[in-house]
């Protein structure tokens, strides 16, 4: 091969290299970060419920791309040139983390970020004062977890490995109308009564037992939640609605127990986490927050804590007990049945708003 072959091929080589460097290994332009391409919002913003997003480019860092494509979900939003600027609409936003996708194109080629953001709650809890009406005998030994009245007849769950089981009890008296012991290897949670089927989950086995109004099981199927706990259940006459100790709530089809959606629950800012005992009541769900004896109310719609219900003073007349958990709505006499954990009271009380 004579020298001036090899010089050609030596040069043609030095440009497949550099072919090679410039597409593949990535430029200056190609490591830019977040702030090189958004100035503001930062990351991570809480942004009030129904608030738009206000975005704003680095014009400088930005000026020589073709274009700025905004997406959510890989759904198109808007595409932007020689603008550096917008607003993001976010009326029909769920509660809970979000992210756009920015991608930034020039020449053909894109750059991709992430823009991630929270929506919170726009409103603070009000506290909700509620009015003692009448008492009756709870069973002390019961680890409660699941209450929920259902043609007149209070059903009751109760948890702790070797000792869950699942009950029917006279609404008026208290006492005890008939009982099932689960296995031991259970450990029992939340109850809910839905199209003749009591439906009882199970915290950390992942079941959820089946039974017909008589306690006779029908059968167990498996349940998913956002940590794989079962905590508190209810339903809105349509999908269970499961809580699992985090903030957020699952809704499952009570059939195939598909998981529907999520929502996430937050009072101002603050995601409210530990839900535990759930009952369904027009359009809101009330739930135990577990440590406290707390019951928030939630705005099913938007997952917004509207209303604190602070029953402590319940808990102080049951001194061997732990804290409230059971939540058991009465429609006929719009009054809520109220007990806890190891509490030898029921108590049956109004919540002073118009439901």
């Amino acid at each position: 091969m004579s020298l001036k072959s090899k010089l050609i091929l030596a040069l043609l080589a030095i440009v497949i290299i550099a072919f090679i460097v410039m597409n593949v290994f990535p430029t200056k332009d190609d490591i830019l970060r977040y702030p090189d391409i958004v100035k503001s919002p930062t990351m991570n913003i809480n942004l009030p419920y129904g608030k738009s997003l206000d975005i704003t480019f680095n014009e400088e860092k930005l000026k020589n791309y073709d274009s700025i494509v905004i997406s959510k979900d890989q759904k198109f939003i808007d595409k932007l040139i020689n603008k550096y600027s917008l607003s993001v609409n976010t009326a029909d936003y769920t509660l809970g983390y979000h992210k756009l996708e920015v991608s930034i194109y020039r020449k053909g080629k894109a750059r991709t970020i992430d823009l991630p953001f929270i929506m919170v709650s726009d409103v603070m809890p009000s506290e909700l004062l509620f009015t003692k009406l009448k008492t009756t005998t709870h069973n002390a030994k019961s680890y409660t977890q699941g209450f929920e009245i259902h043609n007149n007849i209070l059903y009751e769950s109760s948890g702790q490995y070797g000792a869950s089981s699942i009950r029917k009890v006279n609404l008026k008296t208290g006492q005890l109308i008939t009982e099932k012991k689960l296995d031991p290897s259970f450990f029992a949670e939340g109850l809910t009564v839905l199209n003749g089927k009591v439906y009882q989950l199970t915290w950390k086995e992942g079941q959820c037992i089946i039974y017909d109004e008589t306690l006779n099981e029908l059968k167990k199927i498996g349940f998913r939640s956002t940590n794989g706990e079962g905590w508190g259940i209810c339903n809105d006459g349509v999908s269970l609605i499961i809580s699992d100790g985090s903030n957020k709530l699952s809704y499952l089809h009570p059939e195939t127990f598909a998981v529907e959606k999520v929502i996430e629950i937050y009072a101002g800012n603050t995601p409210v986490n530990y839900l535990n005992e759930l009952e369904y009541v027009n359009g809101y769900i009330y739930a135990n927050i577990y440590t406290t004896n707390q019951i928030a109310q939630i705005e099913v719609k938007t997952g917004k804590v509207l209303g604190v219900i602070e029953l402590s003073s319940l808990k102080n007349e049951n001194p061997n007990g732990e804290v409230l958990n059971g939540i058991a709505y009465q429609k006929s006499s719009n009054t809520f049945f109220i007990t806890g954990k190891y509490w030898d009271k029921t108590y049956e009380i109004s919540i002073n708003e118009k439901l």
